[in-house]
């Protein structure tokens, strides 16, 4: 047996390094001197132990009763443990890497940050037996707080709980300003705490970076991130002042800094999908592509780069790796929140292109069966259908598809994905209703100009129509109506005349109601009118519909914090 930890301490050491590959080796390796049993008392702390094995799951809540947590509540599987988090906060999670059948280890912190499950100041420690380096990647890419290798004492257990409860303490307060949207303040105490050089400064730092991203302040964010480098090659700032290029357009010096990263060290996953985001604005697709697949060949647990790659792929015409990574993302999205039907659907079109129409009808059927009571999930499977048939030459079952998913469209209330719509658009102009499918995508484009992920998927409709070379056009025209019509509205606005503004934004919202910016526009000229006269009932419960529309289509959305912050100063509380 002892022959085998060296082996064993190998893997640790990886996991360990992959785990922590973003933060600052000076607050990981040169900490102040750790405190004392008594600096912390845990018997407030809720704990959930999520565990498969009856046995282990009893020590650890033994142990953890051993060093005073009273309140332990424990999850056998997955779902399980998902669903408790609904109900409860808790303070720390222990969860297993391999859960049996159902979601892994893995799965369950993905979908509990995706969730908002836990936040900044929750404690995630994976628990695993296992060595393998898919793994360890697979893990390391969710960053939980720290690992431990089964078998472990008591006194491990304890001493990593205590570290990483009071290296969290001061997030707690940053947490309640990002639940409320303040992110202004969250910044603010952020600040406040950094000026006091805390032993969890690095993790206060980089949260203020992504902050300051999240709200669209990328100048802000670069200036940051370039101070941050003056103390030191941070690695997680580099990542994020690379981001910050991205967004600020600086494509070719954001492809500098992320190729950078990588030579220095191939495993930080993040770097990969930015440089891949950067490739595609410079109109590198197929570098973008071979990014992405060294990127998965490394790490082939990472559903979303898995969906990215095979979106990429089917672009550059490359079905072969398109069926590969739609494959991969079916399998390894079996118990993710992040699985779709387009998963199934995306698989289906790669597989017609392939000559594999059969089978392409096999994944359909799959997908309902994955999807029984989800008319999203129905309205893609016959919209898929359709094109499928379509390319089989057999019309009279396309159209039999094609009226099933125009019946299931007209039933679904709360507006259909525009990847879903998409789909619509362009079987209609296969089955030669070109004006219904160049209506839908029009819409589309207007609701939507502004994210490049949706414009590429329009150009990709008309390529498959065999419209690339007036698509572009069509999609400048539709672009430049709609910023002309924001515009004469944000006019109005300017010359004083704000009741006049408000009418022809709510006007604008009706014509596009999933534009993020004219929804805004509304609030906001709203908010403006009862700044001056008064605040009224009937145009408070409008801007919060429009405010939640905004925040419905892009929660991230740079002007989202001011608009939100004017709406509280008019609605306390």
């Amino acid at each position: 047996m002892q022959r085998d930890f060296p082996f064993r301490n190998y893997f640790l050491f990886l996991f360990k390094y992959f785990t922590i590959l973003y933060n600052d080796k000076l607050m990981r390796f040169s900490l102040k001197k750790a405190e004392t049993k008594n600096d912390i008392s845990l018997k407030s702390k809720k704990v959930l132990v999520i565990e498969d094995f009856f046995n282990f799951r009893l020590t650890m809540k033994n142990m953890l009763r051993s060093f005073g947590v009273l309140y332990i509540d424990d999850a056998t599987d997955g779902e399980e443990a998902i669903h408790k988090m609904t109900i409860r906060r808790f303070d720390v999670v222990l969860c297993d890497y391999n859960l049996g059948q159902g979601k892994s280890g893995q799965q369950v912190l993905e979908e509990a940050r995706y969730r908002n499950y836990i936040n900044y100041s929750t404690v995630f420690i994976m628990v695993t037996a296992e060595n393998t380096l898919e793994m360890i990647m697979g893990a390391a890419e969710h960053q939980p707080d720290d690992y431990l290798m089964k078998p472990f004492a008591k006194e491990v257990l304890e001493k990593k709980i205590r570290s990483l409860i009071q290296k969290k303490e001061n997030f707690k307060e940053i947490d309640k300003a990002i639940a409320e949207n303040s992110y202004a303040l969250a910044i603010n105490l952020c600040d406040d705490l950094i000026a006091k050089s805390p032993r969890n400064l690095s993790e206060l730092l980089k949260l203020k970076g992504e902050l300051l991203l999240k709200i669209g302040n990328y100048q802000e964010a670069y200036d940051f991130y370039e101070k941050v480098l003056l103390m030191g090659n941070v690695g997680w700032a580099e990542l994020g002042r690379g981001k910050a290029d991205l967004m600020l357009g600086n494509y070719l010096q954001a492809k500098v800094i992320f190729e950078g990263i990588l030579a220095k060290n191939d495993k930080i996953m993040a770097a990969y999908d930015y440089l891949a985001q950067t490739l595609a604005k410079l109109e590198k697709h197929k570098e973008a592509q071979q990014v992405l697949m060294k990127a998965t060949n490394i790490s082939p647990r990472a559903i979303m780069r898995q969906k990215a790659l095979g979106n990429l792929a089917y672009r550059n015409d490359d079905f072969s790796v398109a069926e590969n990574s739609f494959k991969k993302a079916v399998e390894h999205g079996k118990y993710s929140c992040m699985r779709s039907p387009s998963d199934y659907t995306s698989l289906a079109k790669t597989l017609v292109h392939l000559d594999a129409s059969e089978e392409s009808l096999d994944v359909l059927n799959v997908a309902l069966k994955e999807f029984p009571d989800s008319d999203e999930a129905k309205l893609h499977v016959s919209v898929t259908e359709s094109y499928v048939y379509k390319k089989m030459n057999r019309e009279e079952d396309a159209r039999k598809a094609m009226a099933e998913a125009n019946t299931i469209a007209e039933s679904i209330a709360g507006g259909i994905p525009p990847e879903v719509e998409l789909e619509l658009a362009k079987t209609y102009i296969m089955m030669g209703e070109e004006e219904k499918g160049t209506k839908i995508i029009k819409r589309i484009v207007q609701c939507n100009y502004d994210r490049e992920e949706t414009i590429d998927i329009v150009k990709t409709v008309f390529k498959e129509v065999g419209r690339e070379d007036n698509g572009q056009q069509f999609i400048d025209r539709a672009k430049d109506e709609i910023i002309a019509l924001n515009n004469e509205g944000v006019a109005l606005t300017q010359e004083g005349r704000i009741e006049e503004a408000i009418d022809y934004f709510e006007k604008a919202a009706l014509h596009v109601p999933e534009n993020k910016i004219i929804n805004a526009n509304a609030a906001q000229v709203l908010m403006l009118y009862m700044k001056e006269y008064g605040v009224n009932e009937e145009k408070i419960a409008k801007t919060k519909m429009y405010l939640d529309m905004v925040k419905k289509i892009d929660d991230h959305y740079k002007d989202l914090p001011m608009l939100q912050a004017m709406y509280n100063e008019l609605v306390p509380g």
